[in-house]
Parts: structure tokens; sequence; C-alpha cells
């Protein structure tokens, strides 16, 4: 009888695993192919069951991360800053005037060892050195990912350099794709693969050694062996949510949440990605297997009759102080005209003078409606875009967008040209993705602080504060009130126009004991009045707004409720996103890996400007008992406050609670009704009553009292007694704080400083007792 011939495989053996991790890219058409523009990474735990379900992204948690970042990519208010670095993005990619290809080095995801069958949770680390090519989108996706404001749960997050490439053999990751390269028609889809342990048989003597001679009852031994994707044919096919949930559904430890059919509603009218978005972001066999066209690649060298006449009159118009805008009347009417004017001013901008002329040229080639777009621009004055905004024969322009790493003798006068157009109400100042500093526009800024009637009237997004906050560096400067001494500071940002200076949070660890003190600094998130309070509520639907400990994985990205709220108080949060900077200090102080100790700097309190107090209970009460305080675990106290006569200061706060004439504490209507008198106050009402029930169930059921809500706004008494409490503790945290960046500076203490500094230090460490793991982390000095 003959031998049968033994096939060496793969056993499999134990449960399959879906995906626990996943990358996200944003790509977008790029010269002729989908281009990466953003990457973030957001680990999570490989068995969700086990109890750490809250870190998963894992079932509907992934397709409702989905939903929130389609839907921040679609909100109107976020398409000019995306538009003006998709714009950027086309000189990235294609360098030396369009005729060389820039091709990142691929780069792999970090991942477990395909050894390891439990491995515990880990998070990538943050990049601190590195600039973000495309800040303002590259923060879009990563608040996207971190945060899902409908049920307050943070996921780990952290962006990824635009090389990283996604593995169909990856033990632990899946993949999101989101195409952005039409802002009005969006395409997404999901991959992932299972996993599952299993172990070589290379014979069949091998094969009875693992499993044991036939018929024996002893249980095959499956020591060793490694995780491996199931499908051995792996289709580079994408999947909606639906598809996704039907396949990987998620741990039944992850409930669905009452939004749940609307959130796939929404994602079921948005089309797939195309099979081309895949290429570059998952590698099928070479790193580039498509070979372009040259015409993607360059503009050529061959000119039409039309190109001829246009570069002809551009080159006799681009040296002349001024000329008649009518002599471009007839070459107007030419197709692509404006294409055409584009590529010549964009070859010769460093001919553009400071003359009127060139801001004609300007305004002819790159006015897009009344948005002037000119960020592509290397090398241009500050007189030519002046100019530009100012030509009244060619309509009005109420929106510009500028690259400021760029700009010819950047400087205040910039501020200066532009607040001459009465039209304006938006100034986009983006960043070139080839900038080797990230130092943000504190020029700029500084010049603004004398004009704060130039923000009550104009909307300005400055992509440094974007990449600031994504380093984990502090970006708003402070200017000293006194020249002698720079113990007294105030912030850049008028107060009159973004009055929210900071959150107090006095908290208890464990019911009964000593209260607390924790603060959020919201300087530098430049939030008007509304656009505080739309992410106000957002913040206080969090369990945790007042209970400020470290227990979740990137537990700071509740911060970005602030910075990701609705584009107003009557939009839902599934339909509207509008972003805004991210709490930078904050942001970078509340990393996992700082102590609870270590806190944002907490400033004076000026008349000029408000703080936020919160704290839990039925009222702050330090004498309350334990039982008491646990009867009221659900409910928020809180109140916006401001001194009436004089800063409040830190270093010499008051001896006893501040009187009715001294301090004045509101809520948040009555704050509106102060600061933006023309706000419907209507959905306040509405969005307090559903924090309400979600912080208190008796309280939709009608158990409660009605003269006992859980969400309310502190007496005066209590919140005098509260701010008392606070600055006493504020001093010891400032102090702390000061402590270990002087350390970290090796003795030096630098007010103001933009420098990078590393807050992992020896003094830290010591304090957490080397419980928390180590990581370095980079940020900038407030001031002292």
């Amino acid at each position: 009888m003959a031998s049968t011939t033994f096939t060496p495989y793969w056993r499999h053996f134990g449960l399959s695993r879906n995906p626990y991790s996943f990358v996200f890219f944003v790509v977008a058409q790029i010269a002729g192919r989908r281009r990466p523009i953003a990457v973030v990474s957001s680990r999570g735990p490989a068995d969700p069951e086990h109890g750490d379900e809250i870190g998963s992204l894992q079932g509907f948690p992934l397709i409702a991360a989905c939903q929130r970042i389609i839907t921040i990519f679609s909100d109107k208010t976020n398409r000019t800053a995306i538009k003006a670095e998709l714009s950027l993005a086309a000189g990235y990619y294609m360098r030396d005037e369009g005729h060389e290809e820039y091709r990142p080095e691929q780069v792999e995801l970090r991942e477990n060892d395909a050894s390891d069958r439990y491995p515990r949770m880990e998070s990538d680390s943050w990049d601190h050195t590195n600039v973000r090519e495309f800040p303002f989108i590259t923060a879009c996706l990563l608040q996207g990912v971190a945060l899902y404001p409908q049920e307050s749960y943070c996921y780990q997050a952290a962006p990824q350099p635009l090389g990283t490439v996604y593995r169909d053999i990856s033990i632990e990751y899946g993949m999101v794709v989101i195409d952005i390269t039409d802002l009005s028609a969006l395409r997404y889809g999901v991959v992932g693969f299972a996993t599952m342990p299993m172990m070589w048989v290379p014979s069949a003597e091998a094969f009875h050694r693992q499993t044991g001679p036939v018929g024996s009852h002893v249980p095959p031994s499956n020591s060793g062996g490694e995780m491996r994707v199931l499908d051995q044919a792996r289709s580079r096919v994408v999947m909606s949510a639906a598809e996704y949930l039907t396949k990987f559904p998620g741990p039944d430890t992850i409930p669905e949440p009452p939004e749940g059919e609307e959130v796939k509603k929404l994602l079921a009218r948005i089309p797939l990605v195309h099979s081309d978005a895949l290429d570059i972001i998952w590698p099928g066999g070479s790193e580039y297997d498509i070979a372009l066209p040259m015409a993607d690649l360059s503009i050529g060298t061959k000119k039409s009759l039309h190109e001829q006449a246009i570069r002809s009159l551009f080159q006799s118009t681009i040296d002349v102080e001024n000329f008649n805008i009518p002599i471009f009347d007839d070459v107007r009417k030419v197709p692509n005209f404006k294409e055409m004017l584009q590529r010549n001013l964009l070859q010769y901008s460093n001919r553009l003078g400071n003359t009127q002329s060139a801001g004609i040229l300007l305004r002819l080639a790159f006015a897009d409606g009344e948005h002037l777009c000119l960020e592509q621009l290397d090398d241009i004055s500050v007189e030519a875009i002046s100019a530009a905004v100012n030509i009244p024969e060619l309509g009005t322009i109420s929106s510009i967008s500028i690259c400021t790493s760029t700009m010819r003798n950047l400087s205040p006068e910039l501020m200066e040209g532009l607040s001459k157009s009465e039209s304006l109400r938006e100034i986009y100042l983006m960043q070139s993705p080839l900038r080797k500093a990230d130092t943000p526009d504190v020029e700029l800024l500084e010049a603004l602080a004398t004009r704060p009637h130039f923000f009550s009237r104009v909307k300005l997004t400055f992509a440094g504060s974007y990449s600031a906050a994504l380093r984990k560096i502090f970006w708003l400067p402070t200017i000293s009130k006194n020249t002698s001494t720079s113990a007294s500071t105030i912030q850049t940002a008028p107060l009159s126009i973004f009055p929210i200076q900071q959150i107090l949070i006095s908290y208890q660890i464990t019911r009964g004991t000593p209260y607390k003190t924790a603060s959020v600094y919201l300087g530098d998130s430049l939030l008007t009045p509304e656009r505080f309070a739309a992410g106000f509520l957002t913040y206080l639907h969090s369990s945790k707004s007042n209970f400020p400990v470290k227990e979740d994985f990137n537990s700071s990205a509740r911060l970005f409720s602030f910075s990701s709220a609705p584009a107003s108080l009557t939009s839902s949060s599934l339909s509207s996103v509008e972003i805004s900077p991210i709490p930078a200090e904050s942001f970078a102080i509340g990393d996992d890996n700082i102590p609870d100790d270590i806190r944002p700097k907490i400033r004076d309190l000026s008349p000029d400007g408000w703080t936020v107090l919160i704290t839990s209970g039925k009222g702050w009460n330090p004498k309350a008992s334990k039982q008491e305080a646990e009867s009221s675990c659900g409910h928020v106290r809180y109140a916006i406050i401001r001194p009436r006569k004089q800063t409040i200061e830190v270093e010499n706060p008051p001896s006893t609670p501040l009187g009715r004439d001294e301090l004045e504490v509101v809520g948040l209507k009555e704050f509106l009704t102060i600061t933006a008198p023309d706000v419907d106050l209507e959905p306040v009402d509405r969005r307090l009553g559903e924090i309400a029930e979600c912080c208190e169930p008796g309280y939709r059921q009608g158990v409660m009292p009605g003269s006992i809500t859980p969400v309310h706004v502190l007496k005066h008494e209590g919140a005098a007694e509260m701010l008392l409490a606070c600055l006493r503790d504020a001093r010891d945290l400032n102090e702390n704080l000061r402590r270990a960046m002087k350390k970290n500076l090796g003795g030096e203490w630098l007010p103001g400083s933009m420098l990078p500094l590393n807050l992992v230090l020896i003094y830290l460490m010591a304090k957490v007792g080397g419980t928390r793991r180590s990581r370095c982390m980079g940020m900038s000095s407030p001031g002292s």
C-alpha cells in the first residue's frame, strides 16, 4: 500500500480574535493618486470582555468613530481650512515645480508579539519632535477617533507618520479609510481580518506529538504557537459599517447606545471608497505599483496659444506699479484661465513686488468666490496680500488663507493691511508642510492683542495652534503686566472676545475625604462665549467632569469637548462638529503619564475674564458626611465667576470668602446674556435637561423632588467658599508645575519660553513611585 504524502500546514486551535486596534487614514486625490494626508492609530485591549471594554473601538464604537470623523470633515465650518491644507498637499507631494514625486518612507505600525496570546493593552508613544505636515486635518482626525461625546468615552489615539502603511497580515490592526477628495461627497471603508492561535505542523510525527496518539484521551498540547490571520486569500475590498458589524459584531460587554440606530442610518448614506484609495496605504507588492502618466507629474513644456497669450500678458504686468484691470477682460473668458495664471504666479511668485499690480494678479488668479486662496504662494509680500484683498472693482473678499511659513518679511503690518478690509470675516494662517521649525505666529498674535475689535468681527484660524497641540507643547504667549517682573501676566488673546480663562474643579478621591483642586486652562482654546457654551454642555455630559483623576486611557481627550463641539447651540453633535484650537496646555499636562498633582498653571482671575467652578454633590460642602456625599454622587454643581472690582491674585489670595459686591456668580444662561446677548438660550435649557437625565436616571423618572436637580448653579456662598479653597491649593499646584519644569531645564526657569521641555523627571516618577509608565513629553513653559 502506497504511503500518503503529508502536507505541512498551520493547525488552528483556541478562539478567533477580531481586530482590536485600528489605524485611520485620511486620503485625497493629489496629482493623480489618493495620497495620505493624516494618519492616527488607536490601540485597544485584545480581550475587552475581560473588563477593559471602555478602551476598545471594536464593534459599535468603531463605526461611531467613522460617523464622527465624517461629520467633522463634512461640516462647512471646517471646509476652508481643510481645502487650504489640501492645496498645500499638492506642493508637498509634487516637488520641483511638479516634476518630482515625493514618496514618504514606509513606516510599519508597532504591534503586539504574535506569540503572546494574552497581550496587555499598550499605547503608542507620542511624537513631540516632528511636526505634523497638515495639522488642521490631523487634529480633525485625532478628535474624531479619540472622543465619543454622546457617551463621553475616550479612546487611545496618537498621530502617526504619513508613510505609515497597513498590512493585511497584522494580528492586531484593522483599518479605516476616509477619502476627502470631494468634501461634499466623502467616502469611507473598513478593513479587517480575524486571527486565531495556530501551530505549525511540519510532519505527521509532529502532528502526533502535538495532539497525542490516535484514540488517546490526553488533551492536545497547545503550548507555543502564534496568532495568525485566518484568511489565506485576503481580498482588497473595504466593508461598510453594516458589513463590519455583521462580520465583527464586537464584545457583548459593549452595548449599543440609544443613538446607535441613528449613527447606522447616517453611515448608510455614505458611499465606500474606490479601490485606488488603498494603493499607497495598503501596499500589495512593491512600494508603488502604479506608474503615473507624466501629465500628472508635470505641467509640461508645450504651451497652447492661449497659455502663451496669458504668459505674455502676465510678464507685461507683473513688474509695473499698476495697470487697468480691463486689459484682462478678453483672456478671462479663456477656458482654464485661472489655472494658467496660477501656474505663472506659482512659478514666479518671487517677482511679485509691493505693488498694486501684484495684488490684482493674485486676485484674478486665486479668488474663489469671496475667498482668496493664497496658501500655495511662496515669498509674497504683506503689501501684495493687502492689495489683493482691497480691490473693490473685483468685488468683496470675506475670507483669505495664506501660508505664514513662506511669506516674505512676515510682520504685524499684515494684520494692519488686512484690517483695512471692512468685508473680511475669516483669516486662515496656514503652515507649510515642508517647514522645519514649528513656532506659531506669536508676532501676529501680539499685534492682534492691541486690536481686540478686529477679533470681534474676524474669525482667525492659526494652524500653528493645532500643530503645537499635536506635539503637546504650549503656544499662546503671555504679556507681563509689569515690565519689572514676570510674576503677573495676562494672555495675549483678548479676554473681551475669548472671555473664559480656566476651569477649577474641586473633587474628592473618595466620598467624605478632603477636597482637592484640579484645573483646566482654556485661554489657548480661543473660545467665544457661544463656542464655550457648546463645549461646556458637552463637557458636563461626562460623568468625569467633576472627577478629573486619570483612570481611563487618554483621559485628556475629554478636553476635545471644547475643541470639537457642535457649530452652534442648536446643532446636534451627530450632525455638526466645528473644530477649534485644542486646549494645548491642558492637553499636554493631561498626558496619562503625568501625575495628578501636576496641573496647568492656575491664572490670576481678571475682571475682564471668567473662571468656571465645578464640583460634585448638592453643593460645595467639605463638612458633608460620607453618607451625604454618596447620596448625591451623581450631581454636578457649577458656577461661572469673575471679580467685580480688581484682579484676584493666586499668590496673594483673599483671606475670607468674597462678598456679592466683590464676586459675580452666574450660570451658563446668565453668562451668555452678559457676553453674547444675541444667542438663543432655549437650547441651553434643553441640553441641561438631557445632561440631567444622563447624570441621574431617577431624575428622568420623576423620582427626585423638583427643587433638586442633578445639574445646578452653585449659590454665591458656596461658590465663594469653593473659590477660596481652590486658591489655597493653587499656589502649591503652581509650585509643583514650576518645580518640575525648572528641574527639567537644569535649574533654569524660563517664563514664556517656547522651547520644548521634557517632563519625564525623576521628580515625577518619585511622586508616583514608578507606577506609571515613563514616556518622553515635549512642552513649553506657561510662564511663571
